[in-house]
């Protein structure tokens, strides 16, 4: 792996045969007590920026000869101020909306689908013929009205499935019922909305107030954690600190987070 391209807002890494860029879509902050731990449990100051949870939201671009897909498409001007842009992030990174052909979505909340369609309720990524969309969620996806444009173009999306060639689906339930992860070359996994704040790293069994089954959210954090160990896989996610990708490491009863770096 290496860092072949570092901008503000996208970071592009080099994995054999694809390329992976993450997209900074936009920053958020949420309310402390999204973060759900044991009685008692509160985040500490230094968990806190302004008395709130930092909340990144990222994308990523998988490239190769076979064609160019897109996880996840950011919240666009659906969700909170401050994101919304993912076209710009595209733009920086050297490619553009027109260049996607595939896009898979790792579970259907509304930072993760909203920029499919832009704000006109057109296709923001017009050529992208394929989107994604686990089993469990593709309900979901059809009752959410801005999604009717891309509706002719939903695939179903199962554990193993290869959306790339060089990319296989892995189920992540949890945070939401078919939630997936994304492992690229066998050596980068893409795993989503996994973690949302570098906490739970230190703990990982605190949980988020979105995850909607708090239990197997958890236990599926301590299993894709044990495997990116064993595996040597590096790690990427929508909601990780900059730049979104980079390795686990064992640190006492938890674990630690390192940022890959050009």
């Amino acid at each position: 792996m290496r860092v072949v391209r570092q901008t503000e807002h996208s970071l592009t890494v080099e994995l054999g045969d694809l390329t992976v860029t993450m997209l900074l879509d936009g920053d958020t902050v949420m309310v402390p007590d999204c973060l759900r731990g044991p009685e008692g449990f509160a985040p500490g100051p230094g968990d806190l920026v302004d008395g709130r949870l930092p909340l990144p939201v990222r994308a990523f671009l998988v490239q190769g000869r076979e064609g160019c897909m897109l996880i996840d498409t950011g919240a666009g001007r659906a969700w909170h101020k401050g994101l919304g842009q993912l076209g710009a992030a595209l733009a920086e990174a050297g490619s553009g909306p027109q260049e996607v052909d595939v896009v898979a979505l790792t579970h259907t909340h509304i930072d993760h689908l909203s920029g499919l369609v832009d704000e006109d309720g057109g296709l923001a990524f017009p050529n992208a013929d394929r989107i994604y969309v686990a089993t469990e969620e593709l309900m979901a996806f059809r009752a959410e009205p801005r999604m009717i444009p891309v509706l002719p173009r939903l695939v179903p999306l199962e554990q193993g499935d290869g959306p790339l060639p060089g990319v296989v689906a892995v189920n992540a339930p949890g945070h939401s019922p078919g939630h997936m992860a994304f492992l690229v070359e066998g050596r980068l996994l893409v795993w989503g909305d996994l973690v949302h704040h570098p906490l739970q790293f230190a703990r990982p069994e605190v949980t988020w107030k979105f995850d909607e089954d708090p239990d197997m959210a958890r236990s599926t954090r301590a299993a894709l954690f044990d495997r990116a160990l064993a595996a040597g896989w590096l790690v990427a996610g929508a909601h990780l600190p900059h730049p979104g990708i980079g390795r686990l490491e064992r640190d006492g009863a938890g674990y630690s987070f390192h940022p890959v770096t050009r």
